[in-house]
């Protein structure tokens, strides 16, 4: 993605000025979206302090689907989550539904951190903090343990991830933005050996695609590439990824006839639902070739929530569900 991207605000009233009727429910959710943007940029000092990298890609691993933080520990990484649940959490427990758990959230998410959780623990070791170890468990699958820690804590395992995905999202984009080449392909692209549908940093699946827009080659103006390449991107951890056009990321069907194309009938701004023929799953795409700009694609995704109704009326299910598309 280009690092000029609009801002959260400046894509939010783009979708509301063609689509007002959005308007109530992107406005609800633009501070929080714009906070976690500007988090990712102000926690970029005190996750580097951790010591914490993404680990190098292993091309095995990759072939085999494995994603970069799976198992991985996060021992030290309490600091940066409590520092983004004092920004975030205020705005989470604003929203109706979630107004009812706000002491409890408050309890654990803001909880003092303890000496031994500001050192990277040593192999082996378990993790004490309960925001590293609900992320871990985030990160790895594993909904027992995240059960265990909601009980513990005295919420619902539903409203502790609602909450704590939002907490824990600027802090992998740190993570990731770290690991990323100035030029030139990711890490986890390079090589091509990711070819899945979910991410290949967190595991989550993609909340939206994107093509490429035409780029010129800045050392030789006769020299361009035509663009139209797509790309899927991970709402939790902000990491982009090749992937093929023809294939279904929840499936991974792939043939004529397989994935499907749903738009609107005028001006669609190259956006579309991409929705796969076989197992009925779909995922929001844009094409950035018919745009202006480079649109916040967090942001955009929930302006696409007029082709999530559609699409639930054609019962077709999300790639990835979220709180604005599953009604």
């Amino acid at each position: 993605m280009a690092s000029s991207c609009q801002s959260v605000a400046k894509t939010l009233a783009d979708v509301a000025a063609r689509r007002p009727v959005l308007e109530p429910v992107l406005r609800a959710f633009e501070p929080i979206l714009a906070a976690q943007a500007e988090l990712t940029e102000e926690l970029a000092e005190s996750v580097r302090a951790t010591g914490l990298r993404l680990p190098e890609p292993q091309a095995e691993a990759l072939e085999q689907g494995l994603s970069l933080l799976a198992g991985v520990s996060l021992a030290g990484l309490a600091g940066p989550l409590r520092s983004s649940a004092e920004k975030l959490l205020p705005l989470v427990v604003s929203l109706e539904a979630m107004a009812p758990h706000a002491a409890a959230l408050e309890a654990m998410l803001l909880a003092p951190v303890k000496a031994e959780s500001k050192k990277k623990k040593s192999a082996g070791a378990v993790t004490a903090d309960p925001r590293e170890a609900f992320a871990e468990a985030m990160l790895s699958g594993n909904s027992e343990e995240e059960a265990r820690l909601a009980e513990e804590n005295g919420l619902d395992p539903s409203v502790l991830l609602f909450a704590f995905s939002f907490v824990l999202a600027p802090v992998l984009r740190t993570l990731v933005a770290q690991s990323l080449p100035e030029e030139g392909d990711a890490p986890w692209d390079a090589g091509s050996r990711w070819k899945h549908g979910y991410c290949p940093v967190c595991g989550s699946f993609a909340t939206i695609g994107w093509l490429d827009k035409p780029m010129l080659d800045e050392k030789n103006a006769y020299l361009a590439g035509g663009g139209g390449k797509k790309h899927l991107h991970c709402g939790q951890c902000g990491a982009n990824w090749k992937f093929m056009r023809g294939i279904c990321p929840s499936c991974g069907k792939d043939g004529t006839g397989v994935m499907e194309m749903l738009r609107e009938s005028g001006a669609a701004h190259g956006e579309r639902l991409d929705w796969c023929t076989k197992c009925k799953s779909y995922c929001p795409t844009v094409d950035l070739r018919e745009r202006e700009g480079w649109p916040d694609l967090d942001a955009l995704a929930l302006g696409m929530m007029h082709l999530d109704m559609v699409a639930a009326r054609k019962k077709l299910r999300p790639l990835k569900p979220s709180f604005w598309n599953t009604f």
